[in-house]
């Protein structure tokens, strides 16, 4: 039998959270933090408000945060100056891998028309999806939401229902190393 070598999840905590990690925040109303005095302040004007289990942030910027990327997935419209609340348990942090590594697969829920990326050790991860560094992600991110909210491109193709084939374009893309540029001669060539 050969020895296998686990890697041991890392613990985070609020001693080591914004240390290149990444992480999807869920939106919470002000009013969870009421009450509470925030723990420390970022230059950038963020404030964190820990808890046991884990830690709130309130601010007006989300994504990249220094050397993290830090999602914030909410429908509570902004309350205050851009200033939005998220809350993650410290279970929820992931280490953010280099910008060369293939670390986020990307993730569309196609009756809202949105579009995230999601870090690889996502327990949902379903490796069907492609794995891509952070500027790949981000750039078919926008490719993407371009394909689902509009409809011009699809002027130059035959089908049937273009919510069907707009599907069927934006999965190819999502679970293929396939480009957009790639994609579309594939798609011309089977037209004649």
């Amino acid at each position: 039998m050969e020895n296998q070598i686990v890697k041991k999840a890392k613990v985070y905590s609020r001693t080591n959270f914004f240390n290149k990690t990444y992480c999807v925040f869920k939106g919470v109303p002000l009013r969870a933090i009421s009450r509470r005095k925030p723990h420390y302040r970022s230059e950038s004007g963020s404030t964190y408000y820990y808890t046991t289990k884990g830690v709130f942030r309130l601010s007006n910027h989300w994504g990249r945060a220094a050397k993290c990327n830090w999602r914030l997935a909410s429908e509570i419209p902004v309350e205050i100056d851009d200033l939005r609340l998220g809350y993650a348990d410290w279970v929820d942090f992931r280490e953010n891998l280099g910008e060369d590594i293939d670390a986020y697969y990307i993730r569309v829920d196609f009756e809202t028309k949105n579009v995230s990326y999601v870090h690889r050790e996502n327990p949902e991860y379903d490796n069907i999806a492609v794995l891509r560094t952070v500027d790949a992600t981000r750039k078919l991110i926008k490719q993407i939401k371009n394909l689902l909210d509009t409809h011009k491109w699809a002027k130059y193709y035959e089908y049937d229902d273009l919510e069907t084939f707009r599907k069927e374009v934006i999965l190819k893309l999502i679970n293929t190393n396939m480009t957009l540029n790639e994609l579309r001669r594939e798609l011309a060539s089977q037209q004649y």
